[in-house]
């Protein structure tokens, strides 16, 4: 599940900067504007942006109870 996660977020990623021309600054973002949900119990996203117009880079780690 981690890993479905993480490609969703990828693919959202660029489904964003195909549409907007750029990458979105936040994962909030893209919860808010293309469907992404994150179950934060569970897991951590890490997403981390240098430019609009560079990949961010995204790293989901399963939450430790």
């Amino acid at each position: 599940q981690r890993n479905s996660l993480q490609n969703a977020i990828v693919r959202a990623t660029v489904h964003c900067y195909a549409i907007e021309g750029q990458y979105p600054q936040s994962i909030e973002y893209l919860e808010e504007n293309y469907g992404i949900t994150i179950d934060d119990d569970k897991y951590i996203v890490s997403y981390s942006g240098f430019a609009s117009n560079v990949m961010p880079i995204i790293e989901v780690y399963d939450k430790k109870s």
